[in-house]
């Protein structure tokens, strides 16, 4: 039997990020916001200016999921840094942004609580009491093209030129034209997590990133899906096949370039930016062959005629928590 959008709202009710727990992550963000940018103005050795910050990633979007064990809740900070020495030595700005953290928080430990050393776009600062991950990104503002950033990775990787603002857009379009969107993308993220196929420390994943854009690239250039059940279908027979297609975005700048990854996802904002880059071969695979048994299990649970076998067959999908009762 088919599963209502109203049956399927009570699923994404229960593993969203409940309203009234936000105020506590935002006020931690919020407060680190602001003791960084006062931190990168009283320091006259640097040069450098924050000219703005904001909240991006999931929690701007409005697909963030409550937090569980394995996944805590993780928010993106964007520093909007200019200074004339960034370009000759963009390591300045990362080990500074370290410094700092050290001088805001002298009872954390550099080497536990932040990714000092790691080889990302982010510095990640974990809070132990609420379990709140923040990914600060430091961004370098471009006079052209208008509204783009140069986002450097920490040990060089060349350059990686995107829009923050015009990636909220981007989102902020695909909820408009489509009420379910949010759920779609919010299910699919649990299924990942569940099948742990998520992004870690020791091993590349499917990012959230990477599931936004193949979902919205379904949807424009497609048709959007208004019945969640019908999206999720279609993500996971997508995702499924044998020779998984290049994913580009006619409004984003640059094409395609060469690569040699087993698939390419591009940014919404700049063709050039492989959003996969990172997964394996063997990691696709793995990927691959968890959503072909997604999607044959969700088409049997159309196929049984009990609501209670068909729950198990969506429990197979989304793990023992999966409910559709209020």
């Amino acid at each position: 039997m088919r599963l209502t959008n109203t049956q399927l709202q009570n699923f994404i009710k229960n593993i969203k990020l409940k309203q009234e727990d936000m105020p506590k992550y935002r006020e931690q963000v919020n407060s680190l916001m602001e003791k960084l940018e006062n931190k990168i103005k009283d320091d006259k050795r640097t040069g450098l200016k924050v000219t703005k910050s904001m909240i991006a990633g999931s929690w701007k979007k409005g697909t963030i999921l409550r937090p569980t064990g394995d996944n805590p809740i993780d928010i993106d900070l964007v520093l909007f840094v200019e200074g004339e020495d960034l370009k000759d030595d963009i390591k300045k700005l990362h080990d500074f942004i370290i410094q700092y953290l050290g001088e805001i928080y002298p009872q954390k430990d550099l080497h536990q609580d932040v990714d000092a050393e790691g080889n990302t776009k982010a510095i990640t600062i974990t809070f132990s009491g609420t379990g709140l991950q923040i990914d600060i990104v430091p961004v370098v503002p471009l006079k052209f093209p208008k509204e783009f950033v140069w986002q450097p990775q920490r040990g060089g990787g060349g350059k990686y030129i995107t829009s923050v603002t015009k990636q909220l857009n981007f989102s902020k379009q695909r909820k408009t034209n489509n009420d379910s969107y949010t759920a779609i993308v919010r299910a699919i993220k649990w299924w990942r997590n569940y099948k742990e196929l998520q992004p870690t420390d020791n091993e590349s994943g499917l990012s959230s990133f990477a599931i936004e854009l193949i979902v919205s690239s379904l949807e424009i250039y497609k048709e959007p899906q208004k019945i969640i059940e019908d999206g999720l279908i279609e993500f996971f027979q997508f995702v499924s096949v044998s020779k998984f297609p290049v994913i580009k975005f006619d409004t984003a700048i640059n094409d395609i370039p060469k690569f040699d990854t087993p698939i390419f996802i591009a940014d919404s904002t700049n063709n050039e930016n492989n959003t996969a880059k990172k997964i394996t071969q063997i990691k696709w695979n793995e990927i691959v062959k968890e959503a072909n048994e997604a999607f044959e299990s969700l088409n049997i649970a159309i196929s049984r005629n009990f609501e209670g076998d068909t729950i198990d067959e969506w429990k197979n999908v989304f793990g023992p928590s999966f409910n559709i009762n209020g």
